[in-house]
């Protein structure tokens, strides 16, 4: 378990760095309080929920994304599921997803709803094949 957190901090704090390179101030919330990361830049507000996995496929307990969205309303930011899926990080809206009544199933179809990381800080618009026909 202790590897597991490893992992997910490591994460937190990758993504921490990037955002920070890119102007956001940036707070850690350091262990499982809703949220991971709080980001701002400019009057914009983002909040992410981090998961990391090298599996296939895993699941995401519903009620960490109940608070991820319910903490983004109260503080008035946008809030993402930050994922580092065998080894490619990806942002989703987390009203984009669909439960399978107590978790999030989090595969390779995800990918049909994940935006890159310029996309979310407003830099850069992903291409999708919706956007080609």
């Amino acid at each position: 378990m202790r590897h597991k957190y490893r992992k997910g901090s490591s994460f937190e704090r990758e993504l921490k760095r990037l955002l920070e390179k890119e102007g956001f101030a940036v707070i850690r919330s350091a262990g499982s309080k809703g949220v991971d990361l709080i980001a701002g830049r400019k009057g914009e507000v983002l909040i992410f929920e981090c998961k990391t996995s090298s599996k296939t496929k895993f699941y995401i307990n519903k009620e960490d994304i109940e608070k991820l969205i319910s903490f983004s309303e109260i503080f008035g930011g946008k809030p993402y599921l930050a994922i580092k899926f065998n080894g490619e990080m990806l942002f989703i809206n987390p009203f984009l997803l669909s439960t399978n009544g107590k978790n999030y199933v989090i595969d390779e179809r995800i990918k049909a709803i994940a935006i890159d990381f310029y996309e979310v800080i407003g830099r850069g618009k992903q291409l999708k094949i919706d956007d080609l026909i």
